[in-house]
């Protein structure tokens, strides 16, 4: 997908117009653009000990396997800037000569070298939207099975992991020139969560 926008939409309004007589300077990607996803998910029962009787087949038998995985690029960013005496300048420029490339690591996610502050009184003209921040690997799979104690009820135990490899999803990226943390990774999604669960039906 592609999503393209303009004036306060180009981040649901919380990166305003920077210069009022060319609102067209604020058309690009939208703050929601994600250019790749996909999600696939299963249940499966597995087929061990199915026919089994006694207490083998209680305990054994019966178990069912599901899971979901999801992956997805990043959304897209807009540079900013933290700088004093910035002036209406809502954006910086971009610096001729360099490549906005990609190193991708903690302390410099990408080329912070390709954005510089404009000149007090002018605006700047990097574009919205024209960074891309990281994306998304989650697999989340669980295990569960119904004890039956009666012909109406049941309890249902669940094991549930979520991240279930532990693999690190980054999510907020410092994209303000001039603050302390320009350029970094600043936070992270949930790391790998597990749950256990009784759930009575009757």
């Amino acid at each position: 997908s592609h999503g393209l926008a303009q004036g306060q939409g180009s981040s649901f309004g919380t990166n305003g117009v920077q210069d009022s007589r060319n609102v067209r300077g604020n058309y690009g990607n939208s703050s929601v653009d994600v250019t790749h996803a996909a999600s696939f998910s299963w249940m499966y029962d597995l087929p061990f000990m199915k026919t089994a009787t006694g207490f083998k087949g209680a305990m054994l038998g019966g178990w069912k396997y599901s899971g979901i995985s999801s992956l997805r690029s990043g959304i897209s960013l807009t540079p900013g800037l933290s700088v004093a005496n910035q002036g209406l300048a809502g954006r910086p420029n971009v610096v001729s000569g360099q490549s906005l490339s990609y190193p991708k690591t903690v302390n410099e996610w990408f080329n912070t070298a390709a954005f510089a502050a404009p000149a007090y009184g002018y605006f700047g003209n990097a574009g919205v939207g024209i960074l891309r921040g990281p994306g998304i690997v989650n697999f989340d799979m669980g295990m569960y099975k119904d004890f039956r104690i009666t012909e109406r009820t049941k309890v249902q135990f669940r094991a549930e992991l979520f991240n279930i490899f532990n693999h690190t999803n980054f999510s907020g990226v410092s994209t303000a020139v001039g603050a302390g943390d320009y350029g970094r990774l600043t936070s992270a999604l949930d790391p790998r969560i597990v749950e256990f669960s009784l759930r009575l039906q009757y």
